[in-house]
């Protein structure tokens, strides 16, 4: 049966966050209409070829049965801490072709009772949704009831949408729409990443790109104006060695690990440029991206923390205080 993934092309890319979104064309952005978004209606796929880079999604086998465990490694998914999916099921597959098919107010549709959800099914004009409680016991049981065509659709956060789908093996079955407005994660799954790494946390956001699954964030616009206030953060080495690491995550596989000019990888000596910029310059760079240099926004991939850090470890670097095997102890 032909697998519904968008942009499926963009699995190859997916384990660099610097290349995911490099080929999207992102859309505009509604003002107060909230809407869903997809690149384009399902499309049948050529079988594709394996691709040894991407995490298996026997990554996170069993982690849905532990739920420290399960919190912890969502926490670690990059991009999609504030993006929610709309998941509609093969019963309605033929009905909502598109984002904007005027059957989707009409489906039946199952969502946690919980803010971030509750908002976009008001918000989408959803005439018959159905909210239940969030539980231990069944972590993704929206899905669940998708699965046994107990509804048409479900709303959901993003890496437990992707966790979900992985478990029950519904990614043939499937379509994913992006939610066009970033919202926090359900309270029971908030708090701060420790960055570690984590193989079915990058198995999520694996899947969910190869979805077409856009970060919430990069659906709204940047505003300047917002980040004049923006403090420089405070120099120290210890930050500096911190943002080693998030470079390595982040930027590398385009800047290289050296994060000088090479012709292979991103036309740009990172450690020459770093100089002449003050830290609101490059975090709106990072953030905006800069798409006729063929720089993607990561804004929702790379988080302000991290920013400040990665900026620390450049100016580092660029003084030869730190080399590019530096890291934190």
């Amino acid at each position: 049966m032909p697998r519904n993934r968008p942009w499926m092309t963009l699995r190859l890319l997916a384990p660099s966050v610097c290349l995911a979104v490099v080929l999207c064309v992102l859309p505009g952005f509604e003002g107060a209409n909230l809407g869903v978004r997809a690149s384009a209606p399902p499309q049948p796929r050529a079988p594709m070829m394996q691709d040894t880079q991407s995490p298996p999604a026997t990554a996170c086998q069993g982690v849905l049965a532990h739920p420290d465990i399960l919190k912890k490694t969502l926490l670690r998914v990059p991009k999609y801490q504030k993006t929610y999916v709309l998941v509609v099921g093969a019963s309605a597959n033929d009905t909502v072709t598109t984002p904007n098919s005027p059957g989707l107010a009409q489906l039946s549709v199952e969502i946690y009772d919980e803010p971030g959800a509750v908002a976009i099914g008001r918000d989408l004009h959803l005439s018959n949704v159905h909210t239940i409680p969030a539980t231990e016991q069944s972590p993704v049981q929206p899905l669940v009831d998708l699965a046994a065509g107990r509804t048409d659709a479900v709303i959901l956060w993003g890496p437990l949408e992707g966790v979900g789908m992985m478990d029950l093996g519904l990614e043939d079955k499937i379509t994913v729409f992006s939610v066009d407005r970033p919202k926090d994660a359900p309270s029971e799954y908030g708090g701060h990443s420790d960055s570690e790494a984590d193989p079915c946390a990058a198995a999520i956001a694996d899947d969910l790109d190869s979805f077409g699954v856009l970060p919430a964030e990069q659906l709204v616009p940047v505003n300047m104006r917002s980040m004049l206030d923006t403090p420089t953060p405070v120099f120290s080495m210890q930050n500096a060695k911190l943002g080693a690491q998030a470079f390595a995550q982040n930027c590398a596989r385009c800047h290289g690990q050296n994060a000088v000019w090479d012709p292979a990888l991103a036309p740009v000596n990172l450690l020459m440029s770093i100089r002449r910029f003050q830290f609101i310059g490059f975090k709106y760079i990072v953030m905006n991206g800069r798409q006729q240099k063929g720089m993607p926004p990561l804004r929702g991939a790379v988080s302000e923390d991290q920013i400040a850090l990665i900026f620390q470890y450049l100016l580092a670097r660029s003084k030869n205080e730190l080399t590019a095997s530096a890291k934190s102890k």
